[in-house]
């Protein structure tokens, strides 16, 4: 890691090396003497994916307790019971 030196002009600039040029930044401010610069990978908007949209992954092990509790789930419990009784299935 390279180290420079610089005094900031009277607007608070400051140039950086030649390999940020072009490209975007991230300045955080991490406290009155200190800040962080680093470049940023821009993704484009219609290529954002959230995590919501990635399916979830089971190892085996949680796959098949997933299934065995589908197959026998267990007993309901007191709050469960609370609710079926306030909202009894129409059918």
């Amino acid at each position: 890691m390279t180290t420079i030196t610089q005094t900031a002009d009277h607007e608070g600039r400051v140039s950086l090396p030649q390999s940020f040029a072009n490209r975007s930044v991230v300045i955080e401010e991490v406290s009155d003497t200190e800040i962080r610069i680093r470049t940023a990978e821009a993704v484009p908007e219609d290529e954002v994916v959230f995590a919501e949209e990635l399916p979830l992954v089971l190892s085996d092990r949680d796959r098949e307790r997933f299934f065995a509790a589908l197959e026998n789930p267990p007993p309901a419990n007191e709050a469960l019971r609370k609710l079926l009784a306030k909202y009894p299935a129409h059918g």
